[in-house]
């Protein structure tokens, strides 16, 4: 199978491209009510949020946006939102125990049900996106057929967000399936005749919409050296992630500082030296 290749995108493309912003939706907006209490809440697990990624800081996310849906029942901004918060929460906890995955389990339920009362309030883009992510999440430790079982329904939602509104959070179908593909066996993926060369494909579209956005490289870089053991190309997309300045995209110098930590460590993990060192 032929992967696109990173370096086909020029020093050219590339500035063309930013001189061509902004075409993008932006990051997941930030939720609304007219209870100024909940509001309040919601404000200050928005600013947090934004400071670093830490399973700590979504768990007091977790916290504020629970007190403030108890304040503003029935909002969907604020459900969706929760969603989003107890995905991160578990992602970011430990994940080697058998009781450290059943925790997470938990977890990922809940964001479940808050994803699924959301969409019962009002069917959006945000409610698909983060009951699919939830969905795949909580099958991370189960079996290869209950993985396989549960491809049509995230598939299902994750469609929902591609006809709906493909750029939602900069490209994220492409980052939720590449992620997929990096944690189910691959056996999962021939079983339900999943087509690989679409999350190439998405994850290359949301790269070149908005260049700036630092996580999709590494996700990138990620799906690339475990799907297709292509260590070069993922060495040098980790590399154009880490030189760039996080201020590049000033509504998400925190989204890309966690990305540029994260691009350190799977550089370690693939070469076993410090970046720059290969």
């Amino acid at each position: 199978m032929k992967v696109q290749g990173y370096a086909r995108v020029t020093i050219v493309g590339f500035v063309l491209l930013l001189a061509a912003m902004p075409v993008w939706a932006g990051g997941p907006p930030k939720p609304h009510s007219g209870k100024a209490e909940a509001q309040q809440l919601i404000d200050q697990a928005w600013e947090l949020s934004h400071t670093d990624s830490t399973a700590e800081i979504y768990k007091q996310c977790v916290s504020w946006m629970e007190q403030a849906d108890q304040m503003d029942p029935n909002n969907d901004a604020i459900l969706t939102d929760l969603a989003r918060y107890r995905w991160n929460y578990g992602d970011n906890l430990p994940k080697q125990t058998q009781e450290e995955q059943t925790k997470i389990e938990g977890i990922y339920a809940q964001g479940l049900a808050a994803a699924e009362k959301s969409m019962a309030v009002k069917e959006t883009v945000a409610g698909h996106y983060w009951y699919a992510v939830n969905k795949a999440a909580s099958l991370e430790f189960s079996s290869i057929f209950a993985q396989a079982a549960g491809f049509p329904n995230i598939l299902k939602h994750s469609d929902y967000v591609s006809e709906h509104e493909p750029d939602y959070y900069y490209g994220a179908s492409g980052r939720l399936w590449s992620e997929i593909l990096v944690r189910v066996p691959k056996i999962v993926v021939k079983m339900v005749g999943y087509n690989v060369q679409d999350v190439v494909d998405d994850i290359n579209d949301s790269i070149q919409k908005e260049p700036r956005y630092l996580d999709n490289y590494v996700y990138k870089a990620r799906f690339i050296y475990t799907y297709f053991e292509n260590k070069d190309e993922a060495l040098a997309l980790l590399d154009h992630a880490l030189k760039q300045d996080p201020a590049v995209l000033p509504e998400e110098v925190s989204a890309n500082r966690v990305a540029q930590q994260d691009a350190r460590e799977l550089w370690k993990k693939i070469t076993g030296k410090d970046y720059p060192a290969k």
